[in-house]
């Protein structure tokens, strides 16, 4: 790719903030896009395109990837993303290619840093009622103080109606004569 053909694909970027942003993200998108189009000559003709093209997004693990193909879904439909794999090896990348405009991909972009941080904040408050509810600690002798002195309420509330939802495991024991045994007699 030519250095022009970057810097386009950067505008292409900073116009869609500049037309989707909201408040002040939009008219600092605005502003930036009129220096950078003065600086280097460029009309809105030259950046109007709405042609598609390939972008790559990273993921991290599974459901990252599951993430990203729903919201291209919801943006695109079907039949706009596909994995990658490596022309060498033919493993997998850790990428998803989705083929849209640039103001799509940037919507894209957006909503899945968004929802990325909302699923990790979700699957936090998961973590804990799952701990919860299967009763997953150490026995009083064997665990270490707490510095959690304060607690959210609201995520109190949000962890008890989580676990309300989870079913309670057991396990049978493996080795006879194992701590919870010694209780019994």
């Amino acid at each position: 790719m030519t250095e022009r053909e970057e810097l386009l694909r950067r505008l292409e970027r900073v116009k869609a903030l500049a037309e989707r942003g909201v408040g002040g993200e939009k008219e600092n998108a605005e502003a930036l896009l009129n220096r950078l189009m003065a600086k280097y000559g460029i009309s809105e003709e030259d950046i109007e395109d709405t042609a598609e093209r390939d972008y790559f997004i990273r993921y991290h693990n599974f459901w990252e990837r599951k993430l990203i193909v729903q919201i291209a879904y919801k943006h695109l439909g079907s039949g706009h993303c596909c994995g990658t794999v490596g022309t060498q090896s033919g493993r997998p990348h850790k990428k998803i290619c989705v083929t849209c405009t640039p103001a799509q991909y940037i919507e894209i972009e957006a909503d899945f840093e968004f929802y990325k941080a909302a699923w990790e904040e979700e699957l936090a408050i998961f973590y804990s009622a799952f701990i919860s509810k299967n009763d997953i600690f150490p026995p009083p002798e064997l665990a270490s103080p707490s510095d959690d002195d304060e607690i959210d309420l609201v995520r109190l509330e949000k962890l008890r109606a989580m676990m309300s939802g989870i079913d309670r495991r057991t396990r049978s024991k493996a080795l006879p004569g194992s701590m919870e045994d010694d209780d019994d007699e």
